[in-house]
């Protein structure tokens, strides 16, 4: 018998965390007067990412039953500089966002929602001068609309921040 790949395991975590969340809807309380229960939305969600988790399973099992041998073994040891220029992306956005986390409370969401989706872009896309107009753009457009959406359509209060404030 071969053993499971990374993404059966990943797969299987997904959905042990998609049946525990979903247990969890089941402790929430019922508020008075409303018209659906507070626990609609968060079934949902979990509901799809379950779904979704569980066609990732189906796949990674599929690609593991089709490859016809396992992968040679990793016998390079471990090198630090070779791993942090691997993961050079994925370390830069996980600061990015730490940073944005940070700035939070005094640039507020708006705003600071803009930078973070800007500087993620151009750290990920370049910093060429049509790159920068274009990452301007979506950044403008998306996180103002979200905050357009959940500020009037939805009444949600959204951190202002020490610049804008309301």
């Amino acid at each position: 018998m071969r053993p499971l790949n990374a993404n059966v395991v990943i797969a299987l975590l997904l959905l042990v965390l998609c049946g525990g969340l979903f247990a969890d809807t089941f402790l929430f309380k019922m508020v008075p007067g409303a018209i659906i229960g507070a626990k609609i939305w968060p079934r949902i969600v979990t509901v799809l990412l379950g779904g979704l988790s569980a066609v990732y399973l189906v796949q990674s099992l599929r690609a593991q039953a089709t490859s016809g041998e396992a992968p040679p073994p990793d016998r390079a040891p471990f090198n630090l500089a070779a791993w942090l220029a691997f993961n050079r992306n994925v370390i830069g956005c996980f600061g990015l966002y730490g940073l944005f986390l940070l700035s939070l409370s005094w640039l507020g969401m708006l705003l600071g929602g803009m930078a973070f989706v800007f500087a993620t872009l151009c750290f990920i896309g370049g910093f060429a001068r049509r790159d920068l107009a274009i990452n301007a753009a979506v950044a403008i457009v998306t996180i103002g609309s979200m905050w357009a959406i959940f500020t009037f359509g939805l009444g949600v209060i959204l951190p202002a921040g020490e610049l804008l404030p309301q």
